[in-house]
């Protein structure tokens, strides 16, 4: 009986414990978009058409290519014929230079390779372009998520202190878009942004269908496996329930017979056991929450037109 009731405080202890936990920290969602071939097909090049002139020479035989590639989306390929247009094309032809450098920037960009975007735009002459750029808009959007996704905030800032005072809308919406990538819920919330019923719709289903960090470490506390069941992890659930009853009927077996040794060891593997089911079921619901999150957000973002290249006017 003093067996029984020690093993009842204990877990008494540890339940008192677990419901003092609390909800985790940030969702840290990794929501990507993959612009649909066809949105790039349909949109119009930001350029003029070659000239029959310029067609005779070999850089822009390049360029015609390398545009045919990358409106298929074979942007490996584009790039490719991009570089070899940009070898072959003169110095004294900066401006379809500068267009051809943009295109693999781009298309750098559409196949989300972010750092390789950025190191493409230092090494060009778009450094020193000014508003005239006939993609100017589209390449500070690229820019700015391109230095933010390739983990360099510090110069995302400075692009995004650009877009402030030549494209402020535009500035608003990336804004946005970065509060909804990061989960800022206290900027989604704010009444700065007005009435808006596609937001509303996806806070209050997130709301809905969230579920608690501290509830399912918490009933898993109570009763090993309940917080996975909680989670909807039936299986799991199960797993844990038997797993700990097992360490808990063998430890009071060997404490009943005597056998001290045996016991705390089986007693220290069920603690074991038993923390991690917590921990396990909190780490569960997290998971879970930015799964849910990810999909409504993106959801969102599309409907909004949220992801940058949802707002080009312009392609290739």
């Amino acid at each position: 009986m003093k067996i029984v009731t020690n093993l009842f405080i204990g877990s008494l202890c540890l339940c008192l414990v677990a419901c003092s936990f609390k909800e985790a920290g940030q969702l840290e969602p990794n929501i990507q978009f993959a612009a649909p071939v066809h949105v790039i097909e349909n949109l119009p090049s930001a350029f003029p058409d070659l000239t029959s002139e310029e067609l005779q020479e070999d850089w822009a035989k390049e360029l015609l290519i390398a545009n045919k590639f990358a409106r298929e989306n074979d942007l490996y390929r584009a790039i490719t014929s991009y570089k070899r247009a940009l070898i072959l094309i003169p110095s004294n032809q900066l401006y379809r230079k500068q267009q051809i450098e943009y295109d693999i920037i781009l298309s750098y960009y559409l196949g989300e390779k972010y750092q390789e975007a950025v190191e493409a735009f230092e090494a060009s002459s778009l450094t020193n372009i000014s508003a005239q750029f006939l993609a100017f808009e589209n390449l500070l959007q690229i820019l700015y998520d391109a230095y933010s996704r390739a983990g360099q905030p510090a110069k995302a800032e400075k692009v995004f202190a650009l877009l402030e005072k030549v494209r402020p809308k535009v500035a608003e919406n990336l804004q946005h878009a970065e509060d909804v990538l990061h989960a800022s819920f206290s900027a989604l919330h704010s009444p700065c942004l007005g009435s808006n019923e596609n937001l509303s719709y996806f806070l209050t289903t997130y709301n809905q269908h969230a579920k608690s960090v501290r509830h399912a470490k918490t009933l898993n506390a109570l009763l090993p496996g309940v917080g996975y069941y909680y989670l909807g992890q039936k299986n799991t659930a199960i797993t844990a329930f038997l797993v700990n009853s097992l360490f808990i009927a063998t430890a009071y077996y060997f404490f009943d017979h005597g056998n001290w040794a045996a016991g705390a060891i089986t007693t220290s593997l069920e603690m074991g056991w038993y923390i991690g089911g917590i921990n396990g079921a909190g780490l569960g619901a997290k998971e879970f929450n930015e799964h849910l999150y990810k999909t409504l957000a993106k959801d969102y973002m599309i409907k909004n037109h949220l992801f940058p290249v949802l707002t080009f006017q312009t392609s290739f």
